[in-house]
């Protein structure tokens, strides 16, 4: 009976030692708190190294401050950022992804995404964030753009639309006292704000297209004007079938407006300064871009008087970039890699990219109140529009735009005889949409 006893006090001091133990070592795992205030349990005691690449600098330094401030209390884990010139960090993604050499998480286009979701190398997004994506945080068409076949695979994070840029002096100066809110009335705004030397030779432009230069981004200015016509590059027919959109009376208004802009009413030309470059230095008195010109003015023309305005239609761009976790992840630091997109994705984390990089965040639930009154000029980009156009997710869609950008900058946009010549302008459209299709015939995405 004694020895029996002594046992049995052995026992259940094994037993108890055990329960210690086992309580020491859940105390060793720390929570990280997800987006909705749920918990999820994460490894806290081994080195952990992310590794997070972007094919945009601009963002390093938010993504640098992240990593440190996700450091502090997370001291084991290291996070490496890296960016590279947008065209090269497609091809570095390209290659490295199939190899199984990627980076943990990186920065991409949703189009391009797709063409790896496909192929298994991206990975789907945990409940809680997927919840966070399709909860209302972000516009319907964004959402759209994350998922296939039912299943989140991006976190976007980054936001790409199109604002006025408009000179206050300048403005003053033709007796205009707001924005157009018409293309019509862009146009008439564009008469008014033009100037000219005393032989009639264009100094300053009223608007300033883009009418030159190569690659997709020339037929991405176009859409951005087109789509205040109620057109767009390509359309969805049916889920997956597309076909030209702009074969149509949009894009007819909108070559003419190209045309008449530059030949007819002569407020733009192909011998000023155009962009971004052109309004710095007070060559254009309007023209349309993204929300990173105002911290380029910041540096480059930080006296220049200005103004921001929505697009004068109730139409725009929505391009995002979206956070995704590859199939390169080490199995043992996904939960972590996640976790510290969990801490990027938190709204007094997320809030700061926009001061940092100069890109805004393209959700819609983030109070950016106390920001807009520091900085007045991005409030536009901000605004909530009746109709969000977003990339096609098509693989051949760069394709399909460059070209397209091709045809406008080397017949369209050079040929003087356009003007007033609605039949050829038609004819026109029709041989570059009938390319456009062509593309989409052999991509299997055509609708017939």
């Amino acid at each position: 009976m004694k020895m029996k006893r002594i046992g049995s006090i052995a026992l259940t001091a094994l037993l108890i030692l055990s329960m210690t133990l086992m309580g020491c070592s859940s105390k060793e795992n720390k929570t990280a708190t997800t987006n909705d205030g749920k918990q999820t349990s994460a490894p806290s005691n081994k080195p952990v190294k992310i590794s997070i690449w972007s094919g945009y600098p601009e963002l390093d330094s938010w993504m640098n401050k992240m990593a440190a401030d996700y450091k502090v209390t997370n001291p084991n884990v290291s996070v490496e950022v890296v960016s590279f010139p947008l065209r090269d960090f497609e091809k570095k993604v390209a290659t490295a992804l199939p190899s199984n050499s990627c980076a943990d998480i990186i920065s991409l286009n949703p189009n391009l995404a797709m063409r790896y979701i496909k192929e298994h190398m991206l990975l789907k997004v945990p409940d809680d964030l997927s919840k966070f994506v399709t909860g209302g945080a972000y516009s319907p068409a964004v959402v759209n753009t994350t998922q296939y076949e039912g299943i989140v695979y991006g976190i976007p994070h980054m936001l790409g639309n199109a604002s006025l840029y408009c000179n206050t002096k300048m403005f003053k100066e033709a007796g205009l006292t707001e924005a157009p809110k018409t293309m019509a009335q862009l146009e008439e705004y564009a008469k008014k704000l033009a100037k000219y030397d005393a032989s009639g030779k264009l100094i300053r432009s009223g608007f300033s297209l883009r009418i030159t230069g190569g690659g997709s981004g020339l037929a991405e200015k176009f859409w951005t004007l087109m789509m205040q016509n109620g057109g767009s590059i390509i359309e969805e027919v049916s889920p997956e079938k597309y076909r030209a959109g702009y074969d149509n009376d949009a894009g007819l208004k909108t070559l003419k407006m190209y045309i008449d802009m530059v030949y007819k009413n002569h407020t733009d030309d192909f011998n000023l300064l155009h962009d971004t470059e052109a309004f710095e230095a007070e060559k254009t008195a309007m023209f349309a871009r993204e929300t990173w010109v105002i911290g380029d003015i910041k540096t480059k023309a930080p006296n220049l008087e200005y103004f921001t305005a929505p697009m004068p239609g109730d139409s725009n761009i929505a391009i995002t970039e979206d956070f995704s976790v590859t199939s390169s992840v080490k199995k043992e630091n996904t939960e972590e890699v996640w976790n510290f997109i969990r801490f990027m994705m938190k709204a007094e984390n997320h809030k700061q990219m926009t001061a940092m990089s100069g890109w805004q965040p393209g959700r819609l639930d983030l109070d950016m109140k106390d920001f807009f009154k520091e900085n007045p000029q991005y409030e536009a980009f901000f605004t909530k529009y009746k109709n969000v156009n977003t990339t096609p997710m098509v693989p051949e869609f760069d394709e399909i735009e460059t070209k397209f950008a091709d045809s406008l900058a080397n017949k369209g946009y050079t040929d003087k005889s356009f003007v007033d010549n609605t039949d050829k302008m038609k004819a026109f459209l029709k041989e570059c949409a009938v390319e456009t299709n062509r593309i989409l015939k052999e991509n299997g995405h055509l609708a017939e």
